[in-house]
């Protein structure tokens, strides 16, 4: 008799557990709804600001038909005007990263009107009118409830000129043109030309770190061919690269500079381009090849030692 009535009170242990659990997942939910509703409805300008929204979501989900639109369009901007009222407006615009960018370019891409509604804002649409901004990278615009629109900027960092014709522009890492305006200050970076140039000239600068001798003396780099490089220096002097393993023949340049210290001798050629030679000339004079012979016929030209 005794066993029985333990296993029955075991049973009704264990539904009650289990009525307890079932009761706490359904409370759950609906405890949190009437949080947030306690909430929302706890002060005037909260119910007001709840009550547009409500208002704002019902009109974009049932007026998708075109020939209510305007209905809609009206309905849309009493909850955007109500929320207004209730606070929900930009009273502030708040921005980070920013060094470059003009100050008016940036107001005058935002367009947002004081006192706007926030809940008015076409997020988008500013984020593609800041993002085309010269010095602008990339941006993210967001709404800070209840009044401030904030914006922040990640700018494109100024990394060499690229020169076409007459024409000279700014351009960053990737090669993205930035600006063709007020370059005084950005003279001390080198000049990249030739088609694709602007392309390959981080490729290019990552390479001469490791032969900083040939890196600070750099001014200009001009893609030749659309194959190979020519190195213009500080004192007149050029390097001609050669179309592959432009390490190995820039470890031989710096033997040599090791040994004789040609990078010194102002307005010098240096070519790179033969694997077995390094040939040097006056930088203005122009070598001849022989058809046949292969070898260098100019009077001015010598081979390095």
């Amino acid at each position: 008799m005794s066993k029985v009535v333990k296993k029955k009170q075991q049973t009704n242990t264990f539904g009650y557990r289990l009525h307890n659990l079932a009761l706490s997942i359904l409370a759950t939910p609906l405890n949190l709804l009437a949080i947030a509703a306690h909430i929302m409805w706890s002060t005037r300008r909260l119910r007001l600001a709840s009550l547009a929204l409500v208002v704002a979501l019902a009109v974009t989900a049932v007026f998708r038909i075109t020939s209510l639109q305007p209905a809609a369009d009206y309905l849309l901007s009493s909850a955007h005007d109500i929320s207004r009222d209730a606070g929900f407006r930009v009273d502030d615009i708040t921005v980070e990263g920013r060094q470059r960018t003009q100050r008016a370019d940036l107001v005058s891409a935002i367009q947002v009107d004081s006192h706007t509604p926030i809940f008015a804002l076409d997020l988008d649409a500013i984020h593609h009118r800041v993002r085309a901004l010269p010095w602008v990278g990339d941006v993210a615009v967001i709404r800070r409830l209840p009044n401030i629109l904030h914006i922040s900027l990640n700018e494109r960092q100024p990394f060499a000129l690229f020169r076409d014709g007459d024409s000279v522009t700014l351009i960053d890492r990737d090669g993205t043109h930035i600006t063709g305006n007020h370059l005084k200050k950005f003279t001390h970076l080198p000049v990249f030309s030739g088609q694709g140039a602007g392309l390959r000239a981080a490729s290019l600068m990552d390479t001469l770190e490791d032969y900083p001798v040939v890196r600070n003396r750099l001014v200009a780099a001009h893609w030749t061919g659309e194959r190979r490089w020519t190195l213009q220096l500080d004192h007149g002097g050029a390097v001609h690269l050669p179309d592959n393993n432009l390490t190995g023949a820039l470890n031989r340049l710096m033997d040599l500079e090791r040994e004789q210290r040609i990078l010194a001798e102002e307005n010098q050629a240096i070519d790179l381009r033969l694997p077995d030679r390094i040939l040097l000339r006056p930088r203005n004079n122009r070598s001849n090849r022989s058809s046949h012979s292969g070898h260098t016929t100019a009077s001015h030209m010598r081979e390095a030692s």
